[in-house]
């Protein structure tokens, strides 16, 4: 698609939103719970689609917000990538093989941003909130908490 508009590509990567709320409940165990059941086909009939067409799971897909348990929160890491340029590549359009290989290298590059980060938030020493408060504490609070440099 991207290459088709001639956008340009910038692998992303974001890790520790698992830090912050733990996840409960899916679609499938707030199915087995009969009063939510009730509650989640209620609320999908009364809504506009999110997807008119397909079929099977892709067009019958409900709308739901899952269980989650907040957490004490940790940090969450971001990391953008060099910029992939499509313009100009339009031939992958044309060629399935080449197109799959330019989809894995980006997939690749997203990979090790992923990695890196969840290296990254393990030798933090400022994830836990708590070690963040007694960093404001003991320093001037307009200094900003220490990070890493990519």
């Amino acid at each position: 698609m991207a290459a088709r508009f001639g956008a340009t590509i910038v692998p992303f990567g974001a890790v520790g939103e698992d830090d912050m709320a733990e996840y409960v409940l899916d679609y499938n165990d707030m199915m087995k719970i009969p009063f939510l059941n009730d509650y989640i086909r209620e609320s999908n009939q009364n809504t506009q689609r999110v997807r008119e067409i397909g079929n099977g799971e892709v067009g019958n897909h409900q709308i739901f917000i899952p269980g989650l348990l907040p957490k004490i929160p940790g940090r969450i890491y971001y990391l953008f990538g060099k910029p992939i340029e499509t313009r100009g590549r339009e031939g992958i359009l044309e060629d399935r093989e080449e197109a799959t290989e330019f989809y894995l290298q980006i997939k690749s590059e997203v990979d090790q941003n992923m990695a890196y980060l969840l290296k990254k938030r393990e030798e933090d020493p400022y994830r836990s909130i708590l070690d963040r408060v007694l960093y404001r504490v003991l320093h001037s609070p307009i200094r900003d908490i220490p990070g890493f440099k990519p």
